[in-house]
């Protein structure tokens, strides 16, 4: 299980990693293909409907496993980096001769998964068990930006360079964190959040930036922590909000969109969100993520996912 310092080394590393992966050769998906997910994977899938424009459908697989008839004549991709969790296999078994194409986005190529679809895009990593999605979300992120028919040929090494400079935590910890993004920055969000709640073991709640100020804003104490991510908010909602929350007291920092590209622009973003979870986690002492001296939360996430 890696530690805090060899994810930092892991997050350092994979901009060469993004970079050779960018030349592989994969085809754009047709229209109405569906990107199935759960956890980080479920954040990729939101990632690639919004960079399709629509043109792809993001879905949860235990969703799809209650409604297989969803995918008839259409492609299935489904996105998991180790190819074995139960939902992905029980609803790629479903949608197996109801699909017209079925196929896996992993790291593992032997993998029960891998196995049942009809074509597999190997992830060029190798696949630990119960280790932080950095490197494996990061890949399976450029995967499906590349089945949803988005240039994959952005400056990684430039966007992990400014990721370093707007990295500075929001605050994790006092009380909830709300991460907040529109369009495609919502999947950042989601994803974000996911590692919050992984490596730091904090309350974090990840939300549309529009439907925040319907709904948790209500609830929203002094004691949290409100992140907004700047990039593909085309009305300055992000800079509107934190300065009204700012104006009324409630802690609001708003991360920069930076980038040439649609590309670059979102894994600017993804890479803040894993530096600041990273270093905010390196600054308090963990050695590890939390979760993994979670016996007990462990074993019944195991007993529910595989």
């Amino acid at each position: 299980m890696g530690g805090i310092d060899s994810l930092l080394v892991e997050f350092e590393e994979q901009s060469a990693t993004l970079t050779a992966f960018a030349r592989a050769r994969i085809r754009r998906a047709s229209g109405g293909t569906l990107l199935v997910g759960a956890g980080d994977s479920y954040a990729a899938a939101m990632a690639g409907f919004f960079a399709s424009n629509g043109r792809c459908i993001a879905m949860d697989p235990y969703s799809l496993a209650a409604a297989p008839e969803v995918a008839r004549g259409l492609e299935v991709y489904f996105i998991s980096a180790s190819g074995r969790t139960a939902s992905n296999v029980s609803a790629a078994r479903k949608v197996k001769g109801i699909a017209k194409v079925t196929g896996a986005i992993t790291a593992v190529e032997g993998s029960t998964l891998a196995g049942i679809v009809d074509r597999v895009i190997p992830l060029p990593m190798e696949y630990r068990p119960r280790k932080v999605g950095i490197l494996s979300f990061s890949l399976s992120l450029l995967a499906v930006l590349r089945l949803a028919g988005r240039d994959a040929s952005p400056d990684f090494r430039r966007a992990l360079a400014n990721a370093r400079k707007d990295a500075r935590s929001p605050g994790i910890g006092g009380g909830t964190t709300y991460i907040l993004g529109n369009s495609t920055g919502y999947a950042v969000a989601l994803y974000t959040g996911a590692k919050i709640y992984e490596v730091l073991g904090a309350k974090a709640q990840a939300e549309l930036l529009e439907e925040f100020s319907h709904l948790e804003l209500f609830s929203l104490t002094k004691h949290d922590q409100v992140c907004i991510f700047s990039c593909f908010d085309p009305g300055g909602m992000a800079k509107k909000l934190a300065g009204t929350l700012g104006e009324s007291g409630y802690s609001a920092r708003v991360i920069p969109s930076r980038g040439n590209t649609f590309v670059e622009r979102l894994f600017h973003s993804v890479f803040v969100g894993q530096l600041f979870v990273l270093e905010t986690a390196s600054k308090r002492g963990l050695s590890e993520p939390r979760f993994a001296g979670s016996a007990q939360r462990l074993r019944a996430s195991d007993s529910m996912i595989y």
